[in-house]
């Protein structure tokens, strides 16, 4: 008798167990919302330029928590995050600007520039924003590069928006800065990513 309550015992705390952990476990999928903004900036000796991400497809995976409280976001509640952005759909208000782009990039060989988050490093929260530190691996023209990041987050009516300025270097991809007109005309090595990006449940 006492064994079989025992099992009974031991039975009911496995079932419980695996109850907790399952709800612990729970993840939802978050949906990148239209409008968002992407905006690729530099400069050369002459003048500064830009061009626009158009496209960018995402997949990005939490661990479920109340957004309305913060206080209980931590690191561990980011499990998935991959961003790829077609070469094709970043244009630039130049015909020659976008062209030179595309080939820079190595569109033919690698039409996709992605994004992968590899770890949330610290999360600081101050009502319904908070400052997020993490490391990822960008790929453009066939190449990886990590990189660490300061994103400004806002949680509010069950979406965050992810804003920020990420600097970057064309060399950091095996990209020699571009010239034009025998060297005269010399791009900086140095760009930003500017982006907004909403994800909603």
């Amino acid at each position: 008798m006492k064994r079989i309550i025992s099992i009974s015992i031991l039975l009911s705390l496995l079932l419980t167990f695996v109850q907790i952990s399952d709800a612990q476990n729970s993840t939802v999928q978050l949906t990148l919302q239209e409008g968002h903004d992407m905006m690729i900036d530099g400069t050369s000796n002459i003048r500064d330029w830009d061009a626009e991400v158009k496209t960018i497809n995402a997949n990005f995976v939490m661990n479920e928590f109340d957004m309305s409280d913060l206080s209980s976001l931590s690191v561990d509640h980011f499990e998935t995050l991959e961003l790829t952005i077609p070469v094709e759909d970043i244009e630039s208000g130049s015909g020659k600007l976008t062209s030179n782009m595309h080939k820079y990039l190595k569109e033919k060989d690698h039409p996709n520039i992605t994004f992968n988050l590899l770890t949330v490093d610290s999360i600081s929260v101050d009502g319904n924003n908070a400052t997020i530190n993490a490391t990822g691996v960008v790929n453009a023209a066939g190449v990886d590069h990590q990189t660490t990041m300061t994103v400004d987050a806002l949680f509010e009516n069950g979406s965050v928006t992810f804003s920020g300025t990420q600097p970057l270097m064309m060399t950091d991809f095996n990209i020699d800065p571009p010239t034009a007109l025998f060297g005269t005309i010399r791009a900086r090595d140095e760009i930003d990513i500017i982006y907004s990006l909403t994800f909603s449940m």
